[in-house]
């Protein structure tokens, strides 16, 4: 217990001292890149008058591989072909076509509450993206993530596997970081991520 409690203390001071490092610009970019997501994905929902948790939610699973802003593009049109009566076939999305078929699940499928969409995402790191979208206060843990809280500069195939306790743990520890600083978890991940690119020149 003792040398868990050890680790968690160590990852949260290393995430401040990353912190600590972060420019104005990386700090109002933490605060704001996920809430800018939200606002983005309201958008989606005026569009096709569809409920938030159901665009987040396709948003998150077109994640993996794609870039944030054909990301975007890719939910959009996949919310369109939909309400249109399309196929799932018409999308083409830049990511795996069994994460283009998540999504679309979500679509037909229609779950009333977050926590059903969450359980159709499955995987770790596009649930945590879908829950901080939203707003809840957590963080997703990649291998940037995992370097910054160790402070421990190594190329991204390098990372260990992050099982779910120290996912949870390392989550905790952007928390309690962030609650130091007067920010949510994914805040602090955010602009700690931005600091550690610049830093390291990644």
């Amino acid at each position: 217990m003792t040398k868990v409690i050890d680790d968690f203390m160590s990852y949260v001071q290393n995430i401040e001292s990353v912190y600590a490092q972060c420019t104005e610009e990386e700090k109002q970019h933490g605060m704001t890149w996920y809430s800018n997501a939200k606002i983005s994905a309201y958008e989606i929902c005026d569009k096709y008058e569809l409920p938030l948790h159901i665009v987040v939610g396709v948003i998150a699973a077109l994640s993996p591989t794609n870039k944030w802003e054909m990301n975007l593009i890719n939910a959009d049109e996949m919310c369109r072909v939909f309400t249109e009566g399309g196929y799932v076939e018409d999308c083409k999305p830049s990511t795996y076509n069994t994460m283009r078929d998540k999504a679309w699940s979500i679509l037909q499928s229609m779950p009333h509450r977050s926590a059903d969409v969450a359980f159709i995402l499955r995987g770790p790191k596009i649930t945590d993206f879908f829950w901080c979208i939203l707003g809840e206060n957590t963080c997703v843990i990649d291998g940037h993530a995992w370097c910054i809280a160790h402070n421990d500069r190594r190329k991204l195939q390098e990372v260990p596997n992050i099982g779910k306790a120290l996912r949870q743990q390392l989550q905790e520890a952007y928390r309690s970081a962030g609650l130091k600083n007067y920010l949510a978890a994914n805040e602090m991940q955010a602009a700690t991520w931005l600091a550690w690119k610049r830093i390291h020149n990644v």
